[in-house]
């Protein structure tokens, strides 16, 4: 009865959480479309902790209908998800797709379940409802748990790929690619992904009622307080202005031309070798806003000709060909006399980095030091 009564006020707790959250979100003045869908994903598992609570209280007796309603809701939380990422790396979403198709399908399962549940006796509506915090969980029910955690698996999948293609694509015009928010994308849908598998290990080794009513509020709660720490963090709670300014960088990404001709491995040298002298004597990697299109107009080489080029003479992508040269000229900057009036991290933005971070990052990427332990060792 103690752990009963636990159960009721600590799924309450966790609707009340995300709808302040969610509530927060909402209300915000300017609000994007994202900031609409990222309070919309918040609060949809909400509404599941709410009719939790309804069911342990014993109110789900008077308002049985609360339980479909529920998991018909539920099953738009995969497509906010994938809506969401989708507009983040400015992506349009289909309308009509494999996954949308059997969305809809499950929702009318699930009202075909509701049908079927109000022409059933008083008698079996009671037992049905009584198994909800027994080990006699409806079969119903199971199978809507079940088919919600494989379908949340293909969305979050498929955008998983979604994104490391908007990635790969970025990495390919951009030699800063902090400003594009790409960290935060990942660790979104990573976040959810690996939750969805948690969800699914627990469904398999441990009663549905324990999952339904301990494992996922507290896997919910820490996640949103989280990933919403996380977003204000990155400033990618957006106004719509903001949101605009975010497609507007990104547009360029989309709007690339691949190279459809062959290049010749003496036009490839040739081409190299201009890049190559041009970048050590210019240094306009210096420039932490250099996009491979503003080299392009530098050299006079077109910008595919250049992807093409250090794809396969480097086998790197324009941001790691691009950060090599500002390694190389840190490099050289660490074991020279301007270290009398330069700091480590100084030198970082000396040689186009916008972050401490991102400097880091690439030095020890390409040296497997860091820049303190390349300059210790330079001194000695």
């Amino acid at each position: 009865m103690i752990f009963h009564k636990f159960f009721l006020y600590y799924n309450i707790f966790t609707f009340i959480n995300l709808l302040l959250i969610s509530l927060f979100l909402f209300l915000r003045k300017e609000q994007s479309i994202t900031k609409k869908i990222l309070a919309l994903i918040v609060i949809n598992p909400g509404l599941n902790f709410l009719n939790n609570a309804i069911i342990l209280s014993g109110l789900i007796y008077s308002f049985p209908h609360s339980l479909f309603i529920t998991f018909a809701t539920g099953q738009l939380y995969a497509p906010l998800v994938h809506f969401y990422i989708n507009l983040m790396i400015g992506k349009k979403t289909k309308l009509f797709n494999i996954l949308h198709i059997l969305t809809s399908i499950f929702i009318l399962a699930d009202i075909y379940f509701w049908i079927e549940f109000m022409f059933m006796s008083e008698k079996s509506k009671h037992l049905y409802l009584s198994g909800l915090t027994s080990h006699n969980y409806p079969l119903q029910m199971s199978f809507i748990n079940f088919e919600f955690v494989i379908m949340q698996f293909m969305y979050f999948f498929v955008s998983i790929l979604n994104v490391i293609k908007y990635k790969n694509s970025v990495k390919n015009y951009y030699s800063d690619i902090e400003k594009l928010h790409i960290s935060y994308i990942e660790k979104f849908i990573y976040l959810v992904f690996i939750l969805n598998f948690i969800l699914i290990f627990c469904y398999i080794l441990i009663p549905t009622p324990i999952v339904e009513y301990i494992i996922i509020p507290t896997l919910v709660n820490i996640f949103y307080l989280y990933i919403v720490y996380e977003a204000f963090k990155n400033s990618v709670v957006f106004s719509k202005a903001e949101f605009e300014k975010h497609l507007k960088n990104i547009k360029p990404v989309y709007e690339g031309k691949s190279f459809k001709g062959d290049l010749s491995q003496e036009q490839i040298e040739e081409y190299f070798k201009m890049l190559d002298e041009y970048l050590r004597k210019n240094k306009p990697f210096t420039n932490p806003e250099i996009t491979i299109e503003r080299l392009a107009k530098m050299t006079k080489i077109p910008k595919y000709k250049i992807s093409k080029v250090i794809n396969t003479k480097e086998n790197k992508n324009f941001f790691d060909f691009i950060n090599f040269y500002r390694i190389e000229e840190a490099k050289k900057m660490l074991k020279s006399e301007k270290m009398n009036f330069l700091s480590i991290d100084g030198v970082g933005y000396e040689v186009g980095f916008n972050s401490k971070s991102a400097f880091y990052r690439a030095f020890k990427k390409f040296t497997h030091q860091t820049p303190k332990e390349f300059f210790k060792s330079s001194s000695n």
